[in-house]
């Protein structure tokens, strides 16, 4: 039985010539060749895409050469706009270069001439970045802006209602922000701006030559205006005293508040006309539905339609009004917003989604939000929104050789146009895919290369444009697609095109869909690989389809409310393959078997060694056991009834887990060798992930078990099988 495991970076793929291509962790390809024709294509039956995390860069690690042509201007192909990249080939004794997308006959620039050596390279090639490394940047000219690049701003609108003051998120929110005002990026030019709203909403001008900040309150909802357009958006180091005072004195000045009341979307409204001359980032903290204004979402959710065929209708906006907010004001103005829903109940995140998805922006959720329990996940989430690595004003556009075309985008993102994404702002955390399809019957090309360009404005004011390129062989042998079949990658894609589905038509047409693409993959093989035994690679499919099935994002039933499922679609929208990975086939260990191992102790380079995986089956947990399971998104600590008390000593300084069932927890820092090695495996696996994995501890045979049941995916459960009997069912298919 094959395990699947999670890895922390997609490794560089061997079948690759290493020279030129971008590195796997900015963009990797789901199979190791494309198909030679449409025939094989379609019997090969899984999709051929290219998944992308364009700043997928390691503070203090990663160097992407930094590219500036200068007068000469940025070398591109003339017909199709391909940027010069190590896989063109240069002829006529360097003078002219031949694209190797549409294979146009390109002049090289007097100022860009070398002369070739006698393998036909060019002699500079090892001093040109651009000729010798697949992912690079270059310096924008002015020719590629269409205004100059804005100071990074940033706008907080605070929700301060009654619910908001009393769970806690207002004073949270203000002490958050303000503590993380000195990190964020593009200071010295960096602005800010506040809005708070309850039944009515609040500007504040901060004009620097004030000796306090002035509130400013609309009570009109139908026609929000501006009181001071001009003094509401202020630079932040010019106007600091201001800022440090407004957020001490928002939480006291609600303090008493007993308004119940939410203008949401006049609210949203307005902070976008705040920012709209600039763009930025617009982050809205909210605690309860809107109750005014004419965006309002679904007061309650209708349980009699989930497991049904109408289930859909839950997981789509029941207004329009955030969508077009999101299309006609802030994608046009460069805005992304940022969510943090910290509702009581149900919050219609469906509804809210598209006002993130759309200017790709982030859904964070804490149902029934407490700041005494909530308030360290949702502190980590906010100064990693800030801080993070981050561009504005960016569109990426992917270019693929002739004979080939990209055929469907997935992510969260607005296409302009057939071909653009456009995205207000991009950050590290944000990944994207592409499918590739055959314009033609057959290929007469050796290669297919893919070149994916990201034009963005860095936090410092600089326009640039990051390339990533690949080259992928073309093979006619259909074993040659199993042999380098890239299974996470796959499913990456495979998982964003299922979530799409299953909003637009019904969730069993994306069950259905992921189905019938194992069984057709497998049956591929057996039809044109005859004789060939699966590579252990590609016998990891079934098991990530079975995982992908019994997903909260895709299970049927009525288990899974509908705010918890729009939550992890919008997060596979923006997942990279290592984080679809761990959700669909979570990462567990064995915390009490640490000892006397190098597990949880730091190895060559200082990092924590990891463990090694255990099975997603419940006949794997004893009962004496201690496991740690990372889902990508949550950690639970799985406790065995037979547990130690010395164990649950040395690990949680407690000698009984009768009260710990469902219970948030933070591991203490013990002297104890067990608690050291944990905390070591922890921490290693939170700096792997963006979002704040907040720690839950479920205790066997007691209440909240289920959580972790439920992501045994090897297991039998009422409505699907076990993988014993999951194989079995795909054997007979395939008879």
């Amino acid at each position: 039985r094959s395990s699947a495991c999670t890895c922390w970076d997609p490794p560089q793929p061997s079948f690759l010539a290493p020279e030129g291509q971008s590195p796997s962790k900015y963009m990797h390809c789901s199979v190791g060749c494309i198909p030679s024709s449409a025939a094989v294509a379609q019997k090969f039956a899984l999709p051929i895409s290219v998944v992308i995390h364009p700043l997928n860069d390691v503070a203090g690690q990663d160097n992407v050469p930094v590219v500036n042509f200068g007068a000469t201007g940025v070398i591109r192909c003339r017909r199709c706009r391909t940027y010069v990249n190590p896989f063109v080939v240069f002829i006529d004794a360097g003078r002219r270069w031949r694209c190797n997308v549409c294979g146009l006959l390109n002049d090289v620039p007097s100022d860009y001439y070398c002369n070739l050596d006698g393998s036909g390279k060019r002699r500079d090639i090892s001093e040109r970045p651009e000729l010798s490394c697949g992912t690079v940047e270059y310096v924008a000219p002015a020719d590629y802006m269409v205004r100059p690049p804005q100071p990074p701003s940033f706008v907080f609108v605070i929700d301060v209602s009654a619910r908001s003051v009393q769970s806690g998120l207002v004073g949270e929110a203000c002490q958050t922000i303000r503590q993380t005002l000195s990190q964020l990026p593009g200071q010295p030019r960096t602005q800010v701006g506040f809005l708070t709203f309850d039944s009515s909403f609040h500007f504040y001008n901060l004009k620097s030559t004030l000796s306090e900040p002035q509130m400013l309150a609309v009570p009109d909802l139908d026609d929000p205006f501006l009181p001071l357009p001009s003094e509401l958006l202020v630079n932040l180091c010019e106007c600091r005293g201001l800022v440090d005072a407004l957020l001490e004195k928002i939480p006291t000045t609600f303090a008493n508040t007993t308004n119940p009341d939410s203008a949401l979307g006049p609210a949203l409204q307005a902070a976008c006309a705040m920012m709209q001359h600039v763009g930025g980032k617009l982050q809205l903290y909210q605690s309860c539905q809107p109750t005014l204004g004419k965006a309002t979402t679904r007061a309650h959710e209708d349980t009699a339609l989930l497991g049904s065929d109408k289930e859909s209708s839950l997981l789509n906006p029941s207004t329009d009004a955030f969508k077009t907010l999101a299309l006609e004001v802030c994608s046009k103005s460069q805005i992304s917003v940022d969510v943090f829903c910290c509702c009581e109940g149900h919050a219609d995140l469906a509804t809210l989604l598209p006002i993130a998805k759309y200017t790709n922006g982030q859904i964070y959720h804490y149902p029934n939000f407490e700041a005494s329990r909530d308030a360290d996940t949702f502190r980590a989430d906010v100064i990693r929104s800030l801080t993070r690595p981050m561009g504005f004003e960016a569109v990426m556009r992917i270019r693929a050789s002739q004979g080939v075309k990209v055929s469907a985008f997935h992510g969260n993102h607005y296409l302009r146009g057939a071909d653009l994404l456009a995205l207000p702002t991009i950050d590290a955390d944000k990944a994207f895919s592409c499918d590739l399809q055959l314009e033609e019957q057959n290929l007469t090309c050796s290669h297919v290369a893919v070149q994916c360009a990201l034009l963005y404005t860095t936090s410092d004011g600089e326009r640039r444009i990051r390339v990533h390129n690949l080259n992928i062989p073309v093979s006619t042998n259909m074993a040659d697609l199993y042999a380098t079949l890239d299974v996470r990658a796959s499913m990456n894609v495979l998982l964003k095109t299922a979530v799409e589905q299953a909003i637009t038509t019904k969730l069993m047409d994306a069950r259905s869909r992921l189905q019938s693409a194992c069984v057709n993959c497998l049956r591929g093989h057996r039809l044109m690989c005859q004789g060939a035994e699966l590579t252990e690679e590609t016998k990891l499919l079934p098991i990530y389809v079975l995982a992908a099935l019994k997903n909260l994002v895709l299970r049927d039933g009525v288990e899974v409310r509908a705010d918890e499922r729009s939550m992890l679609m919008m997060m596979v929208g923006s997942a990279p393959t290592r984080a679809t990975s761990s959700m669909l086939y979570p990462s567990m260990f064995a915390l009490h078997k640490l000892a006397n191992t190098p597990y949880g102790t730091p190895g060559a380079d200082g990092q924590a060694q990891m463990p090694p995986l255990v099975r997603l089956s419940s006949e794997a947990l004893e009962a004496d056991g201690l496991y740690l399971l990372d889902t990508g998104y949550m950690l639970l600590l799985w406790i065995g009834k037979a547990s130690s008390p010395q164990a649950l000593s040395d690990l949680l300084n407690l000698s009984s887990a009768d009260r710990l069932d469902g219970a948030k927890v933070n591991l203490p820092q013990l002297q104890t060798d067990l608690s050291q090695r944990s905390l070591a495996i922890l921490n290693r696996i939170r700096q792997a992930h963006p979002l704040a994995l907040s720690l839950y501890t479920v205790r066997q045979g007691g209440a909240a078990e289920s959580k972790m049941l439920q992501f045994m995916v090897e297991d039998r459960t009422l409505s699907t099988m076990s993988y014993p009997e999951w194989w079995n069912a795909l054997s007979r298919q395939l008879q």
